[in-house]
């Protein structure tokens, strides 16, 4: 079996040193860069399976090559590693598509053990194929229409590319529409735990389907306060 391939986007070479070799050590085959610029020349070298990267550095910032990745490829891992603490940090990380966030000073344990666990969901998620039943390519909500393989959202003649947050969140209403969802479960199912800062972003989330669904009066999100949601469609 092939290696787990990691890029590690980190200027502070006593931490990419440290982080590495924690990596090599558990089997990872690992690449470091040392800023923004370089990062994104790594990641057109070769196929990899996580990206590491801090946010603060020179040349390009970790938010401006996370979006240039992401618009890339809106499925590959990114986990955020920077001593910016704040929760404007945190969820400006999670808007632009991180699947988690550690603070420096990094605890080694902890960052390992948070990897196994991206990785492991990320091998876990299931394939949508064309055709499946269960799963269906195109998944009619009301008057719109998602296209979730191509994170695309119809509606008339008019279409709206979606993140690939957005377009799971959506996927996962409509498969529990009409109940009311726990805000823990949504978070566990989507976001793959229920962290306070993801739950931060869960509401924004919200907020843009709301927007990106106005255009059909049979659909509403309700916000049940305390407990969660409700997708509401008049079938």
């Amino acid at each position: 079996m092939d290696a787990v391939k990691i890029l590690l986007v980190e200027d502070d070479r006593i931490i990419a040193s440290l982080v590495k070799k924690y990596l090599d050590i558990r089997g990872y085959a690992v690449n470091h860069a040392e800023d923004g610029v370089e990062g994104m020349k790594e990641y057109d070298k070769a196929d990899y399976d996580l990206i590491i990267m801090d946010v603060m550095m020179p040349h390009k910032d970790g938010y401006t090559l996370a979006e240039e990745i992401r618009a890339k490829d809106p499925y590959i891992p990114i986990l955020f590693m920077s001593s910016n603490n704040l929760p404007k940090d945190k969820i400006k990380a999670f808007r632009i598509g991180a699947d988690d966030y550690v603070t420096k000073p990094v605890n080694v344990e902890e960052l390992l053990l948070r990897i196994e666990v991206i990785l492991k969901r990320q091998k876990s998620e299931p394939k949508v194929e064309v055709g499946n039943e269960d799963d269906p390519h195109e998944i009619h909500i009301g008057n719109y229409l998602l296209d979730f393989p191509y994170q695309k959202l119809n509606i008339g003649d008019d279409t709206r590319k979606l993140t690939t947050r957005e377009a799971e969140l959506l996927r996962f209403l409509h498969r529990h529409r009409n109940s009311l969802i726990k805000r823990e479960y949504i978070l566990q199912e989507v976001w793959g735990d229920d962290d306070y800062y993801k739950g931060r972003s869960l509401d924004v989330f919200m907020s843009r389907l709301r927007k990106y669904l106005k255009d059909d009066p049979t659909i509403e999100i309700l916000n049940v306060h305390g407990i969660g949601f409700k997708f509401l469609v008049q079938d």
